[in-house]
């Protein structure tokens, strides 16, 4: 592990791979690993990007790519795709789509599955974001799956939220509602050639006014993401509320509660890899489990009893790491 890190710490992109892959498979080195790559993170920008599906969010990011990279700057993309209910495999298209970017080498691309996951990312995504960040890309561009409405998770991990959609839907703003649209720092209408683009431009306009939750007014950018047009507009929008993260310190405060959110999850990880060591070595815990699975005990009683086995024990919650 040890040399694997130093590797990383060489820019190796093969051990970002090994790192990534180990994370996304919950190896048992997991927090080791987090805990290595913790202090060479923190500088990279993370860019959401969400949507129903049929909006064009890879050929947009594709897009994205480029111009980023035109800039002179790393760019890291996750594109997350859906998780069949039958093999659990993922069809991972987004390697077609910008074959291109595995010839960069100021690009790393890498396919997700959601492996079940609800909230449009796959589980380990906020670790996979933050190898990327030590690995030294400097922004981090995170696709989801394309779920509609369920697919909030991307507010925890990103900077800037982009939303987009596209005309020709039905209900134009069917796939915009609640939570998805209450999330957007960016709204993108794409294929804005087709007729209705313009409708959906202004029904987003009438229902941000309705949005007065914030010192920050969304920025809506038509796109035609085939022809590249509207790019240029669409990476100032995100320059521009690049911006106004560090000039309100609104940037900070996410960064903070990140950190926050990241210790829970470290203790909740703790806790939960000792627990189950300990199902497992004490024998009373293993005893309580036997009871419980002849019916002779309430298994919710039986949860109060296993903790303060396990907590009352001299074992620290550390141990073995």
């Amino acid at each position: 592990m040890e040399m694997l890190i130093k590797r990383f710490r060489q820019k190796d992109r093969l051990a970002l791979s090994k790192l990534i892959t180990m994370v996304e498979n919950n190896s048992p080195f997991m927090l080791e690993i987090m805990k290595a790559i913790e202090p060479m993170a923190g500088n990279a920008y993370v860019l959401g990007v969400t949507g129903p599906p049929g909006a064009g969010k890879s050929t947009l990011v594709d897009k994205l790519i480029r111009t980023f990279r035109h800039e002179g700057q790393k760019v890291g993309v996750l594109c997350v795709d859906p998780s069949s209910i039958f093999s659990g495999g993922a069809f991972l298209g987004d390697r077609v789509r910008m074959e291109w970017a595995y010839r960069d080498d100021g690009v790393y691309l890498r396919s997700l599955a959601t492996r079940g996951a609800l909230g449009g990312l796959a589980p380990r995504t906020s670790e996979i974001i933050k190898i990327l960040d030590a690995f030294g890309v400097d922004i981090i561009i995170v696709e989801t799956v394309g779920v509609g409405q369920m697919e909030s998770d991307i507010i925890r991990y990103s900077d800037t939220k982009i939303v987009v959609s596209v005309p020709g839907l039905g209900d134009e703003m069917q796939a915009l509602k609640a939570g998805i649209l209450e999330i957007a720092d960016i709204f993108v209408v794409n294929k804005a050639d087709l007729q209705g683009a313009q409708d959906v431009a202004d029904d987003l306009q009438m229902m941000l006014y309705l949005r007065k939750d914030s010192d920050w007014t969304p920025e809506i950018v038509l796109t035609e993401a085939q022809s590249e047009r509207g790019i240029l507009d669409l990476y100032q929008a995100i320059q521009r509320h690049r911006d106004y993260l560090s000039q309100s310190g609104r940037g900070e405060l996410q960064t903070k509660r990140r950190r926050e959110q990241t210790c829970h999850y470290a203790i909740q990880e703790v806790l939960k890899n000792y627990m189950e060591k300990s199902f497992g070595e004490i024998e009373e815990v293993r005893n309580i489990f036997e009871v419980v699975r002849e019916g002779s005990l309430n298994p919710y009683k039986a949860a109060d009893e296993v903790l303060k086995i396990i907590f009352n024990s001299k074992k620290t919650l550390m141990e073995g790491d």
